[in-house]
């Protein structure tokens, strides 16, 4: 019975996502340079201020690509990886609001509301298969 709400929900938050998926490839090892700083090897430091908590430290030391730290080529994987976050992170909806009148057609359950439920999935179930 939601699913025409949490269809126009997923609508709504979709080209963000899609640009969460997109972008990142676009980011240069130029750009990579004029956010953290051009270096031949990057440390554990460098990728950790530039992304957060977001790996654990495990994840931070299995993607070192060279011996004591991170080459250019994989600090830019891990620039690309945290614009990817913060832009889905940016396209959720929060808590979004149900108005009461897209409720206005539908009964409303003041008994047994347990077994009421119920028996209104079952009869979707049956319904729909």
């Amino acid at each position: 019975m939601m699913a025409p709400w949490i269809s126009e929900k997923s609508a709504y938050v979709a080209s963000d996502y899609k640009l969460a998926q997109l972008i990142p490839e676009l980011i240069s090892i130029s750009l990579l340079y004029e956010i953290v700083g051009e270096k031949e090897v990057y440390t554990l430091e460098d990728a950790q201020s530039l992304q957060k908590r977001q790996y654990t430290i495990q994840e931070y030391r299995n993607k070192m690509d060279l011996e004591f730290g991170y080459s250019p080529e994989r600090m830019l994987l891990i620039l690309r990886d945290r614009c990817q976050y913060l832009i889905e992170r940016g396209s959720t909806l929060n808590n979004p609001h149900i108005p009461a009148s897209y409720f206005k057609d539908w009964e409303r359950i003041t008994n047994n509301h347990a077994q009421r439920l119920r028996q209104l999935v079952i009869e979707n179930i049956q319904e729909n298969t």
